[in-house]
């Protein structure tokens, strides 16, 4: 409506009396009809209607949909907006509650390693593919368990000097929690990226690596965004560079 505002000084006395009722009342003018808004205004039809055409619409009905329209787009801006602030606050949280001196240690622990094991479920596992990837890419011998049925079965053929990493958002994956404690019982040891704060993975697990999320309930919900999780992935293929590069 502010770019509407413009035209106001080119209207009459009554059409301005409309212009101002509509700028002030644009949720409730997009329900009503013409004879409302006539009636409410205390003004005519062809007044409406003669407003409408000096804004460039060609009647009511079209000053309507640019109304309908222009609050839907502003919607979609407070939306992304709030969408980007939160996404922000959680990645810089993250950076935040990040210990250098523990992704150093687990860098060490991933390239000693004979295997490293990567295991997650649900939205999580697109952070257990990238992950995976990345360290194939470092040379680093990496198998990532991603079917279900397989998860249980592929714990118990572990080895001592093998390393699990478990990837779970909520952190109490009842799966994932399974296949942690079977590894701990096997001698392998486990590396946890889940969701910062007390959880059951973070306290099986010999390290915890932490991403920060605003819901971690991913059971009723798993669309909850993982943004964060992939930050904790960069961060540690970054240490496993650095490492790499201070024992060459």
């Amino acid at each position: 409506m502010e770019n509407l505002a413009k035209l106001f000084n080119k209207l009459t006395n009554s059409e301005q009396k409309v212009f101002t009722y509509i700028y002030y009342n644009q949720q409730k003018v997009m329900k009503m009809k013409i004879t409302d808004l006539a009636k409410e205004t205390f003004t005519s039809k062809t007044v409406i209607i003669n407003l409408a055409q000096k804004l460039g619409f060609e009647g009511f009905s079209d000053l309507k949909y640019y109304l309908k329209s222009n609050i839907n787009s502003e919607d979609t801006i407070n939306i992304m907006e709030d969408l980007q602030y939160e996404l922000k606050q959680n990645i810089e949280k993250t950076f935040i509650v990040a210990e250098k001196d523990l992704y150093k240690r687990i860098s060490e622990k991933v390239i000693k390693a004979k295997t490293v094991y990567v295991f997650a479920r649900g939205t999580s596992k697109a952070a257990g593919y990238y992950l995976n990837h990345l360290l194939l890419t470092l040379g680093i011998k990496c198998i990532f368990v991603k079917d279900y049925n397989l998860l249980t079965l592929v714990s118990k053929t572990l080895e001592e000097g093998e390393l699990v990493i478990l990837i779970s958002l909520s952190g109490n994956t009842t799966k994932i929690l399974e296949v942690a404690n079977i590894a701990k019982v096997r001698g392998s040891e486990v590396i946890a990226i889940t969701s910062f704060g007390n959880n059951e993975l973070s306290k099986i697990s010999d390290y915890t690596l932490h991403c920060v999320s605003n819901d971690t309930e991913t059971k009723d919900n798993d669309s909850i965004s993982r943004i964060s999780m992939f930050i904790v992935i960069e961060m540690l293929i970054n240490s496993i560079k650095i490492f790499h590069k201070e024992k060459a």
